[in-house]
């Protein structure tokens, strides 16, 4: 990558490897300042403009309460 606001070039080198008798499953999760994905659980979903949880997908379940903290 290059950008102007860097000293120099930046470079990252990733490795994967394969489990023997398994189909491959590699994921690469971006995390850029502009991304509005959120995954909660193994459920993904987005983050709408008014900062409230949207689906991602049609009839997709609301996310888990045991993943947020409750207010007392």
């Amino acid at each position: 990558m290059i950008d102007h606001a860097l000293t120099r070039p930046w470079v990252v080198t990733k490795s994967y490897r394969r489990e023997p008798d398994r189909r491959p499953n590699w994921r690469e999760v971006i995390c850029a300042e502009t991304n509005n994905h959120v995954e909660i659980g193994k459920q993904d979903y987005m983050v709408g403009p008014d900062g409230q949880l949207m689906p991602t997908r049609k009839d997709q379940p609301p996310p888990n309460l045991r993943y947020f903290n409750r207010s007392r």
